[in-house]
């Protein structure tokens, strides 16, 4: 049984501009580059069976290639911020692909979570002594950031493997092609 989701993997050039963000600021744990990713779906824990459903549901007529960009930044959890994220600009495409994710699960019996897709990356993880106003000025220099466009010609399917210690290490099980 593997934990699964599905993601867009931004290219190395946008990658690169991530990890030049991810400085300045004390109490955070940074997302490694390896595991930067934009969520379209997360699946939890399935078994063989419908995890091979799945697959060959997430293939079925995805819809084509397209461009986007990341943007400005902000924080998950009001009271104690949890998650340090970057914004994706709007994109009718990027939303469309992830009606097409949460179509194939449903196919594959499985069950999304129903709250509003808010397409982000996650960019750290902030611990809870972190300084309120060192992470204002951090998302106030961030509300400015844009990175260039990239072309999103295919999103993966990945597995979440727990570390005892670290972040968890992501496998990509499998790639599904936009094409047009």
């Amino acid at each position: 049984m593997l934990t699964l989701f599905a993601a867009i993997t931004p290219p190395e050039n946008i990658v690169q501009e991530i990890t030049d963000l991810q400085t300045g600021l004390e109490g955070m744990n940074w997302i490694p580059e390896t595991n930067l990713h934009i969520t379209l779906g997360y699946f939890g824990a399935l078994p063989d069976e419908i995890t091979e459903i799945l697959d060959r549901e997430l293939g079925r007529q995805p819809s084509g290639s397209f461009d986007l960009r990341l943007s400005g930044g902000g924080t998950f959890g009001r009271q104690s911020p949890h998650t340090l994220w970057l914004g994706v600009d709007t994109s009718p495409a990027l939303s469309a692909l992830h009606d097409h994710v949460r179509r194939a699960a449903r196919r594959a019996s499985v069950i999304l979570e129903k709250r509003k897709y808010t397409p982000h990356l996650s960019l750290a993880y902030p611990n809870r002594h972190i300084g309120r106003s060192d992470l204002a000025k951090f998302l106030k220099r961030m509300s400015s950031w844009r990175s260039a466009p990239f072309l999103v010609d295919e999103f993966s399917l990945y597995s979440s493997h727990r570390n005892k210690s670290g972040p968890n290490t992501y496998l990509r099980e499998a790639n599904y092609p936009l094409l047009g």
